[in-house]
């Protein structure tokens, strides 16, 4: 009977400091009752290139050795970024151009890369017949930050990356995490703007935010129940236990 008592009143005092979970607070989009039957718009807009950004611009001929003069020895799977780890290609310089073997500088800030690659290749066509363009960015980043399991700068692939993408990569929101404002920083022509995103609410994916841009930082605020985290937890225990021995011992005095 005394072991119940015990039992019973330990898992009182845990609910006591835990308190109650919402388990509707940390499902996403949890106003979609069904995952069929809905479908959201999708604002995917191209990434515009801008200055600081690195691209690879990988040339194509007939001709193997116009091939290697157009393609720099740096862009080589020898020297890649993941081996130097620095980003290797074309750095957009401050006012928004490159330089390349054969076309010279070339303006690509504002430019999609399927963009650039009909402007480079109108460009070579003067000297080189029917060359092949193919243009991507080696240094999309984003940064995700707060109360995430694995916080960090995070490389993209490619050229599409969401807000649930980057989360995906820091290793998802904490339980203790506010998923109804997510803070997107985004750098547009040198000025910071703002976006707070709720990740309870199907909306969101129709927000200019969701898909992310080059270097954009995501903030995910701590709750209140951050205060009351695990290692907390434990610094009560002690003293828990030594309440409910004083409750038992006062039981077994009161029984007998």
């Amino acid at each position: 009977m005394i072991p119940k008592i015990q039992f019973l009143l330990f898992m009182l005092v845990l609910c006591t400091l835990t308190g109650c979970v919402n388990t509707k607070k940390l499902t996403y989009f949890n106003d979609i009752e069904k995952a069929n039957g809905t479908e959201t718009n999708n604002r995917l807009q191209p990434l515009k290139i801008q200055p600081g950004d690195v691209l690879q611009i990988t040339i194509t001929t007939i001709d193997k050795d116009i091939s290697m003069i157009l393609n720099p020895a740096s862009l080589s799977p020898s020297t890649s970024s993941s081996a130097s780890g620095i980003d290797q290609g074309y750095l957009v310089d401050s006012a928004g151009y490159i330089n390349l073997p054969m076309a010279g500088k070339v303006l690509v800030r504002d430019k999609t890369t399927a963009e650039i690659d009909a402007i480079v290749a109108e460009s070579l066509d003067k000297t080189i017949r029917n060359a092949f363009v193919s243009t991507r960015i080696t240094n999309f980043r984003v940064s995700v930050l707060g109360d995430v399991a694995r916080p960090g700068s995070f490389k993209v692939p490619a050229e599409r990356a969401s807000v649930l993408d980057a989360l995906s990569m820091a290793g998802d929101m904490n339980t203790t995490a506010l998923r109804d404002d997510i803070m997107v920083i985004r750098e547009v022509d040198g000025v910071k703007k703002y976006a707070s995103l709720n990740m309870n609410n199907s909306k969101t994916l129709s927000s200019p935010y969701y898909y992310l841009n080059n270097n954009d930082v995501i903030y995910v605020k701590p709750g209140r129940g951050k205060a009351l985290s695990a290692s907390t937890l434990l610094q009560f225990f002690p003293a828990a236990i030594a309440v409910l021995s004083l409750i038992s011992t006062l039981i077994i005095v009161t029984v007998k």
